[in-house]
């Protein structure tokens, strides 16, 4: 069914369904009356939730092939610039996977607090001063975790690295997350 006759067919539904609520009709045909329009405009919506699904799968899947490119190229450099052999490089990929889901964690939490703490600050509402003081407490609170990660991050470096080549990869790690959080922050407006 086309979207336009789903929407022929919500309008013939809502106009089946009003008289008898117009003409006085008990509260239980009242009920099934807006049972049936809800009914009615859930299915008109169905073809425009699966197209938004099926768009968002899509993205996603777009996401991830782009990720994997970018991990790949991202470890080729790595792996030039440190000069890593092949066990090193190894044993690299298997950290990074190791924290992976940490890192990211933080940095969604600390992007989610930043915007936040935006809104926050954005008024004049002196009300909002213990919300603001809550937000820059979790700020710190994510900024410590983040270092401590690091830290557990770079001893198991030190099983593997030099310390030339682990102050090399704090360098490009920290410049790459920079420039990630630079593109996130231009997308919201500003940074905090």
């Amino acid at each position: 069914m086309t979207l336009m006759s789903r929407g022929i067919a919500l309008a013939i539904a809502c106009v089946l369904c009003l008289p008898p609520v117009l003409h006085g009709q008990d509260a239980g045909s009242a009920r099934e009356a807006a049972r049936l329009r809800r009914e009615a405009r859930r299915e008109a919506s169905t073809p425009q939730r699966s197209e938004l699904q099926e768009r968002n799968k899509a993205a996603l899947a777009e996401r991830a092939r782009v990720e994997g490119t970018l991990r790949t190229a991202l470890a080729r450099t790595v792996r030039e610039r440190l000069a890593l052999n092949d066990q090193q490089a190894v044993r690299l990929m298997e950290l990074n996977r190791k924290f992976s889901d940490d890192r990211t964690r933080l940095i969604r939490e600390e992007r989610h607090i930043r915007r936040e703490l935006r809104q926050s600050i954005a008024g004049p509402d002196a009300s909002r001063a213990p919300e603001t003081a809550r937000l820059l407490d979790g700020l710190l609170e994510v900024q410590r975790e983040r270092l401590d990660l690091q830290q557990k991050e770079q001893a198991q470096l030190s099983e593997f690295l030099s310390p030339e080549q682990r102050a090399r990869y704090i360098g490009m790690m920290e410049q790459l997350r920079r420039r990630i959080q630079a593109r996130a922050d231009s997308g919201e407006g500003g940074r905090l």
